[in-house]
């Protein structure tokens, strides 16, 4: 007996047959005027999408964990790192808050240092007492960031640790750093040759990054997302080129960079943000000669964006936080620091800090958004959004490379043009 499959009792319809049964219900109004959403990132949306408008989009065909990575870096599932930042006023202190929040779900810790601090072995094993490198991933904000490389690396090798094993960071970004206070603190040239001592004192701990590319000044400034991932790619490609113009292999320095990216409110644009990040990445590091392609994955962190939580209503900050975490996870970012509500008028407590967690702990342990690799896949307007925002930060990103790069362009002005517009519209 033959069956029926119940579709194939309807006809195919065409975008154009659905366009003009819209036109029609309109009764005279413009559809583009009326239906089709003006983004401020400078591309029209459309009110519906079809699987015909993504079945030649580029990205369409891969897989999870292979290149260009837009499907993200796992092959099965989304895990990512819950993250804490600790602000280091006292050693011992904050080791015991980080061995008590390593108890609540944490799996990341973020140390923030004084600036006035300077690292020593004896101080950074204090602060690490009990907490397994190989196993808990640690980060490290301070001015000495090459002495903390090399103080891990002892620290690593006296416990006897694996050194495949151990993950963090350090918060290196001379260019972000100067994007902010508009100097080097040394110079351009001592700056960017630190690097080259950063990748030489951590050639035995291949999983830490000594360099942090600190995306969420764009975000937090006011920029749109298309000019937020053309800026970070320009600031990662000068990286690219002064490291591999001194003799560094581009197999062996892209996975030592880390990116920070700040989340907005645009749910999924967002999602659509990090999905973007992922292929532009890979792109330019393919353009420097790669050979492996593993080596093009994008490792991020994330952080709630500062621009839109507000002091009047901080409980509403809960809401902003939770769907804007919602948009990072479901994007692919390995290691996610949810904003406490009150960190934006008052220094955190013991119970905001609690809620930031357990956010993340509910997304992971009750809504299981660590099961699925890409859970957005498939989603004709996600993928719209995804290639929308590859091609315009791409031909952005290409402007400011024909004003001499990233440092080029900021030194004449238009960085900072770009992203006060931007701001003021908004």
């Amino acid at each position: 007996m033959n069956k029926e499959k119940l579709f194939e009792a309807f006809p195919p319809i065409s975008n154009e047959e659905w366009k003009e049964k819209i036109i029609q219900d309109l009764k005279g109004a413009d559809f583009d005027r009326k239906l089709v959403w003006k983004t401020g990132e400078g591309f029209d949306v459309q009110p519906y999408y079809r699987q015909d408008d993504i079945s030649d989009l580029p990205h369409i065909d891969t897989l999870p964990g292979k290149f260009p990575f837009v499907r993200g870096n796992e092959v099965k599932g989304n895990n990512w790192l819950v993250r804490q930042d600790i602000v280091v006023d006292n050693i011992d202190e904050a080791n015991s808050k980080a061995l008590k929040v390593r108890l609540l779900g944490v799996d990341s810790l973020g140390f923030k240092f004084d600036d006035n601090f300077k690292p020593s072995v004896d101080s950074i094993d204090s602060l690490c007492k009990n907490i397994r490198a190989d196993l808990m991933e640690l980060n490290f904000e301070n001015n000495y960031p090459l002495e903390t490389i090399e103080i891990l690396d002892v620290l690593a090798k006296k416990y006897n640790r694996d050194l495949e094993k151990v993950t963090g960071s350090v918060e290196y970004d001379p260019i972000g750093d100067f994007t902010i206070s508009g100097s080097f603190s040394n110079s351009e040239d001592e700056d960017l040759a630190k690097l080259l001592d950063l990748h030489s004192a951590s050639k035995h701990l291949p999983k830490v990054q000594y360099l942090t590319i600190n995306a969420s000044i764009f975000n937090n400034s006011g920029a749109g997302i298309v000019s937020e991932l053309a800026f970070s790619m320009a600031m990662a490609a000068e990286y690219l080129t002064y490291l591999t113009d001194n003799g560094l292999n581009v197999d062996d320095v892209a996975p030592r960079i880390r990116f920070h990216f700040a989340v907005g409110s645009d749910y999924f644009m967002e999602i659509a943000k990090f999905r973007a990040a992922k292929y532009l990445w890979a792109k330019v590091v393919n353009a420097y000669g790669l050979d492996n392609s593993a080596n093009a994955t994008m490792v991020i962190h994330c952080s709630n964006s500062l621009w839109n939580k507000t002091v009047y209503d901080p409980y509403v900050n809960m809401l902003r936080t939770t769907t804007e975490s919602m948009s990072a996870i479901l994007g692919g970012v390995n290691s996610l620091a949810v904003l406490p509500f009150n960190s934006v008028y008052e220094t955190e407590t013991e119970f905001s800090e609690r809620i930031a967690r357990n956010q993340q702990l509910v997304l992971k342990g009750e809504s299981y958004l660590d099961k699925v690799a890409d859970i957005s896949a498939g989603s004709y307007y996600i993928e719209e959004l995804t290639d929308k925002l590859i091609q315009n930060s791409w031909k952005l990103f290409l402007e400011i490379e024909e004003e001499g790069g990233y440092l080029g362009a900021f030194k004449k002005g238009v960085i900072q043009k770009i992203v006060g517009d931007e701001a003021a519209k908004k």
